[in-house]
């Protein structure tokens, strides 16, 4: 069994922290009491088993607003047994209804506080958002810009194959034009040779018959001559 008593320093009047030190003590099952003292701090005595008062002491330190313990001052005592419960020792009823209002004036603020960072935490988003908004927005714009370059391209590679196939369509007529001028020299070739051949034949035909003239007026000769 320990007994402490804690002076706790800091934002601990007006701010609702005696109604938590009691609830702190019902779960830890601590018996003792809290009161407010007159320089502002608060009292709070509390005995039980030891881990039962360790647990205590931690959880009543106090940093959550409106509630912040700066400083407890905790001293150990002899325990005495005296309480059977925990309980609020309160003021008069003039100041516990002023510190009650205090405190719920407090505990408003806090929250519309918090609402006000609330609402500022979800402009901040909807700001992100509007921004994602805009990049996804920029992104499908180049997104329309790169498909209208590959449209392009596209294009211009259509062309490009139809240049090529104008090229070869092209290629192919001259060929043609190339065959025919070939089977052409080859006509024309083959119609000189035989043109030759026919010449060859005509001037041979015709050297024979003056060779034959000429042996015809030489046997004359001779005869005239008595050489015969």
């Amino acid at each position: 069994m320990k007994r402490v008593k804690v002076f706790a320093e800091g934002m601990v009047q007006g701010v609702g922290y005696r109604y938590n030190v009691k609830h702190i003590a019902m779960k830890h099952k601590v018996k003792g009491y809290v009161k407010n003292l007159d320089d502002g701090r608060v009292e709070i005595v509390a005995e039980g088993d030891d881990e039962p008062i360790s647990r205590f002491l931690e959880d009543i330190r106090i940093r959550r607003e409106p509630i912040y313990v700066e400083d407890m001052d905790v001293r150990y005592e002899e325990p005495t047994g005296e309480f059977k419960t925990f309980k609020i020792i309160t003021g008069s009823l003039e100041e516990e209804m002023t510190e009650g209002f205090s405190t719920g004036a407090l505990y408003f603020n806090v929250m519309l506080a918090k609402q006000d960072q609330m609402l500022a935490k979800q402009d901040q988003m909807l700001n992100k958002q509007d921004q994602m908004l805009a990049k996804q927005d920029q992104m499908l714009n180049k997104q329309d810009q790169m498909l209208a370059k590959q449209d392009q391209m596209l294009n211009k590679q259509d062309q490009m194959l139809a240049k090529q196939d104008q090229m070869l369509a092209k290629q192919d007529q001259t060929l043609g034009k190339l065959d025919e001028i070939i089977h052409k020299i080859d006509d024309a070739k083959t119609g000189i040779i035989n043109e030759i051949r026919m010449f060859r034949s005509d001037m041979k035909s015709m050297l024979d018959e003056r060779l034959a003239r000429i042996e015809e007026d030489i046997a004359k000769i001779k005869a005239r001559l008595g050489m015969v």
